[in-house]
C-alpha cells in the first residue's frame, strides 16, 4: 500500500451543505459539503468536530452554498470507487474570489458572469 506523505488541497463549488443546527458554531457535529470539482466530479467532504464547528462559523457569517472555496490539508480517499474527502485539523477554508486559482476555476466552469 502506498502511503501519502503530503494533504493535498481542493478547490470546487459547495453545492450541498448537509448537517444538523448549520448555523450554530458552538456545535461540532458531523457536517457533509457536496463539492463540485468540475462540470461532471461532485465529491462528498466530510467536516467533524472543530473543522465543522469552524464551517459553522463561517456559515453563520455568509451562507456559502454555491460558493467557489479552497479547502486545504484534505484526506482523500477511495470508497466503493468514488472519491471523498474528509478534513484534518489542518484543513482551513478560503472563499475570496480575489484569489487567482478561484478566478481560474470559476472561468474554467463558467461561473463568472
Amino acid at each position: 500500500a502506498s502511503e501519502t506523505n503530503f494533504l493535498p488541497d481542493v478547490v470546487g463549488r459547495i453545492c450541498l451543505i448537509q448537517g444538523s443546527d448549520l448555523y450554530n458554531h458552538y456545535t461540532d457535529s458531523k457536517i457533509i459539503i457536496g463539492l463540485r470539482l468540475d462540470r461532471s466530479k461532485l465529491v462528498r467532504l466530510t467536516l467533524w468536530d472543530k473543522e465543522a464547528s469552524n464551517f459553522r462559523e463561517l456559515n453563520r457569517i455568509s451562507t456559502r452554498k454555491k460558493q467557489v472555496v479552497i479547502i486545504t490539508s484534505i484526506i482523500p480517499r477511495i470508497h466503493e470507487e468514488k472519491l471523498s474527502l474528509t478534513a484534518t485539523p489542518g484543513t482551513r477554508f478560503y472563499f475570496n474570489n480575489e484569489i487567482d486559482i478561484i478566478q481560474r476555476f470559476q472561468k474554467r466552469n463558467k461561473l463568472l458572469s
